[in-house]
């Protein structure tokens, strides 16, 4: 960017204020903020040179407002540069995503979605800033269009120690423009704004004797002052004015130009030739106006056009590249052109323009009746805008090729507009042009169409208003039998809503896609064996295991649409049940890569949050803690929808790990919040999670109160499986530790041990031999409870569940203990306490070893540290805070202080110092002998 030839005046404050907040730690946000023509632009060019000047590399652009016709118009701009090598360092599907928005490819058959270009852009500003402290830098912000302003502050959001800054020039009063968005993106004690005020008399005296080359009386120049309040644009082109006219006012003669800037940029542009006026016309229309475009479209004079709007002040030359030297001059020769001349200008720039989207949008501003040429023009426009990743664009482009449309195709083009813009993140605006759709169709397939997106939007916040939607929509499938089976698959998820209804259309949708001759889809027959298999499971009703394998063998995992994510969820869904865990674990691992190398975020937070639960059954916590961590950020950058999701799996983890009092909190606070709303759903959920923490302090009177209430709760959702929500068998020990037997023994009988005789799945056969080994302790049949643990223990041999085998294996050896059998007692409760330890269960270690404390004798070596012990006692061995190596370690700072006690004491030491020294040889009595 060349230097301006001129000085800035009177602005030192403004200069030293950039200088100060450049040097600041970053990722930063600087807004530069000011009426029109208050030189923002100037200061602005300074903070960009300066960077420049101390090493960092600047991407920068001027915003235009043309450009807010164009997807990622600011961010073509802005990544205009010797970036193609870095761009191809990037992952293949951001790559393309980026090379799509750009305009760097053709279409493709499948477009990005809308947070992909924004996680290219954030792996390439980090890849640069790894190589020197980086500037974004846009100045008359307020004009960035709103893809690109999506992509930039997704990025923003996302930036944590980077040596990332935006430099934004934004002009007073455009608060809600895409610009706020990418400066809220960041923390706010990491945003900084300058105001930049007017000029003094003497300033702009100065400013005036350098531009204009004048130096007005002191009289005349105060004059000037007050009438422009100040600003150097209002300023100069008054000074201008008065130049041009040769007017000098007498006192008391009234000022002979008006202080508003419209009049003085029209006083300006009178003195252009037509050809001149027409040239900034076309800059002010098109979005990346260059010289070779001004000549296709005014022909053979056009230099000449150009030289004399540049030779006025009027347009500025950078390169092949055209922009008006201020927004004043192109808004308001765009005001001021007759509709003719627009209309005959825009024709000539979509003859002459080669994108085909931005094409599209010149040739609708010329035509204001139904047109289907045009309405089939923005279309296509409108998928080029997907495919580049831009879909609030093309939710705009869908909108307006519906009102250019008949009447009888406009209906499916708003269908088009509303799932644009539900991918844009605009789920008010997706339903409201829904229901437009639905009220000006009664009848027929694009109102099948219409109900079934609506009912989707619906179900996210009230799956029971859903449902109407899609049992509507099977009236008007007229005879298309995928679209019969699609719609059934959708009424199939309903199971929440009406179980009935949903076993129905699960059974039907199969029935249809497996008639002879029908050919479905590999995802939709998928998702259609699935949901049956899943619908035989939650009645507890038969296990399928033939057509879940079936199913996972057909399943492409590619798709997006709602069949193929269906069947990604029911597959996930049927292996947790049947307690193929780590086959469960596999399936999401895979779906969470996709989705987030394809940039679908949104989608993202619950699949952590069932990562986190399958992680704590498997036994990896770390991981488990992890993934609870990663769908708290993502909440925290936005997904706000999710929150409850990333409530459940901090809390789920905070309690695993013995911070009782802390998930205690978050679960009440969020089953107040389920109560209030009346999901009885969620309700269960943290409804059991509130009865497991009790019964981990343990306070068992407290653990029965909820887990009765999670009871009642899941009763009026008529789910029977007891692997959905885990927590019949803290039921019964909570029964049976509280002194209720008849409770226990009722939903022993009923809820677990009955279910198990028809689909004796793992942890069902599990928790139901625990829980009766905990009811015949208390009869004081010890021998039968024995015989129960030990059928317990035998289920999950075959599964991977090491917390569950660890609260069996304390139990048993209390069983043991109270019969006398001291050894075999001191084994199990030993066994019980690695497997805690091992895993990081505090609450559940404490309670192994206060009763292994209750025998006496011999213990455990003082060496034998847990292996989690072990690697917190290293790293504090080494000088790290409890916070430190909380972070390294994935662990919440209490479990350090919990496992760091636990090295002090079976080491007998009692500072740092003598831990260092004391684990050389605990790791050699440790070690195995060679």
């Amino acid at each position: 960017m060349a230097p301006p030839s001129f000085e800035i005046i009177a602005r030192d404050a403004e200069r030293e204020s950039i200088d100060a907040l450049l040097g600041r730690p970053r990722p930063l946000a600087l807004v530069i903020e000011g009426e029109a023509g208050i030189g923002k632009t100037t200061l602005w060019s300074y903070a960009c040179r300066a960077a420049a000047a101390h090493g960092d590399r600047v991407l920068a652009w001027r915003a235009s407002s043309a450009e807010r016709e164009l997807a990622f118009g600011a961010l073509m701009g802005l990544l205009d540069g010797d970036l193609d090598a870095t761009i191809e360092s990037l992952l293949p599907a951001r790559r393309r995503a980026l090379d799509l928005a750009l305009g760097r490819i053709g279409s493709g058959a499948r477009a990005p979605e809308p947070s992909l270009v924004g996680l290219a852009v954030l792996d390439l500003v980090r890849e640069l800033a790894a190589g020197a402290p980086v500037i974004v830098g846009l100045d008359d912000a307020q004009w960035c269009d709103p893809a690109s302003a999506a992509a930039l502050a997704f990025a923003g959001r996302r930036l944590r120690s980077e040596p990332v800054a935006f430099l934004l020039a934004i002009r007073t009063g455009q608060s809600g423009s895409g610009a706020s968005g990418i400066e809220a993106s960041l923390p706010e004690d990491r945003r900084e704004r300058i105001e930049v005020g007017p000029l003094t008399i003497g300033a702009l005296g100065r400013l005036i004797h350098e531009r204009n080359g004048v130096a007005h009386p002191r009289p005349l120049l105060v004059r000037i002052h007050e009438a422009s309040g100040g600003n150097p644009f209002v300023g100069l082109e008054m000074s201008r004015s008065l130049i041009s006219r040769g007017v000098a006012p007498v006192p008391g003669e009234p000022f002979p130009v008006s202080p508003q800037a419209g009049p003085l940029v029209r006083d300006h542009l009178l003195t252009l030739s037509d050809r001149a006026r027409d040239a900034l016309l076309v800059v002010a229309m098109a979005s990346q106006p260059t010289i070779g475009l001004l000549d296709r479209v005014l022909g053979g004079d056009a230099s000449a056009a150009v030289d004399e709007a540049c030779r006025n002040g009027v347009l500025v030359a950078e390169g092949d590249r055209l922009r008006a030297a201020h927004p004043l001059f192109a808004s308001t020769a765009y005001a001021d052109a007759l509709p003719g001349q627009r209309r005959r200008l825009r024709r000539a720039l979509a003859e002459a323009i080669d994108d085909p989207l931005e094409r599209a949008i010149q040739r609708a501003a010329t035509v204001d009746r139904a047109d289907a040429a045009v309405a089939s023009e923005l279309e296509a426009a409108a998928r080029i805008s997907l495919q580049r990743g831009a879909p609030g664009m093309a939710a705009e482009l869908f909108a307006r090729a519906a009102g250019l449309a008949d009447a009888a195709d406009a209906p499916r083009l708003r269908i088009g507009s509303s799932a644009a813009r539900l991918n844009a993140g605009d789920t008010d605006g997706a339903a409201t042009t829904l229901r437009t759709v639905l009220a000006e169709v009664p009848d027929g397939r694009v109102r099948a169409d219409a109900l079934l997106a609506l009912g989707e939007i619906v179900y996210m916040t009230s799956p029971q208003e859903a449902l109407p939607h899609f049992l509507e929509a099977l009236e008007h499938t007229e005879g298309d039998l995928m679209l019969e089976a699609r719609v059934h698959s959708y009424i199939g998820g309903m199971g929440d809503a009406d179980r009935a209804a949903s076993e129905r259309s699960a059974h039907a949708a199969l029935e249809i896609l497996q008639r002879p001759g029908v050919r479905p889809e590999p995802d939709h027959l998928a998702c259609a064996l699935l949901e049956r298999a899943f619908q035989w499971l939650l009645t507890c009703d038969r296990l399928a295991a033939e057509d879940i394998d079936r199913a996972t063998r057909l399943m492409t995992r590619t798709g997006d649409s709602f069949v193929a994510r269906r069947a990604q969820e029911l597959a996930e869904r049927c292996l947790y049940h049947v307690g193929r865990l780590r086959e469960s674990l596999a399936l999401d691992e895979l779906e969470y890569r996709r989705m987030v190398e394809v940039g679908q975020l949104g989608l993202v937070p619950p699949l952590l949050q069932s990562m986190a639960v399958l992680e704590q059954l498997v036994g990896d916590w770390p991981a488990a803690r992890r993934y609870a961590r990663a769908c708290v950020d993502l909440v925290e950058q936005g997904e706000e929808v999710w929150r409850e999701r990333a409530v459940l799996a901090t809390a789920r983890v905070l309690a695993s790990d013995g911070e009782l009092e802390a998930a205690r909190s978050m679960a009440l606070e969020s089953l107040a919040r389920q109560d209030a709303e009346g999901d009885a759903w969620e309700a269960v959920i943290f409804s059991a999670l509130l009865g497991f923490i009790e019964l981990s302090v343990p306070d068992p009177p407290a653990a029965l109160a909820y887990l009765t209430r999670a009871s009642a709760y899941a009763e009026a959702v008529n789910v029977a499986l007891p692997t959905v929500f885990r927590y019949m068998g803290d039921l019964v020990e909570a029964a049976v530790l509280s002194g209720d037997l008849d409770l226990a023994e009722i939903v022993l009988n009923e809820r677990l041990e009955a279910p198990a005789a028809r689909i004796p799945l793992p942890w069902i056969l599990a928790v139901a031999g625990r829980g009766r080994g905990l009811l015949s302790a208390a009869r004081l049949d010890l021998d039968g409870a024995i015989q129960s643990f030990d059928r317990s223990l035998e289920a999950l041999d075959g599964t991977p569940m090491p917390f569950e085998r660890g609260r069996t294996l304390l139990a048993r050896g209390r069983v043991q203990l109270k019969a006398g059998r001291r050894r075999m007692a001191r084994a199990d409760l030993e066994a019980a306490l690695a497997i805690f330890d091992d895993l990081g269960a505090a609450a559940w270690a404490g309670h192994a070893r206060a009763d292994l404390a209750r025998i006496g004798g011999r213990t455990s070596s003082r060496w034998e540290l847990t292996p989690s012990e072990r690697s917190v006692a290293a790293l504090a061995a080494t000088g790290g805070s409890n916070r430190e190596i909380a972070d390294q370690l994935v662990l919440s700072v209490r479990t350090v202080e919990s496992h760091l006690a636990s090295a002090y004491r079976k080491l007998d030491v009692r500072s740092r110092v003598q831990l260092a020294s004391a684990l050389a040889p605990a790791a050699d009595e440790t070690s195995p002998t060679p």
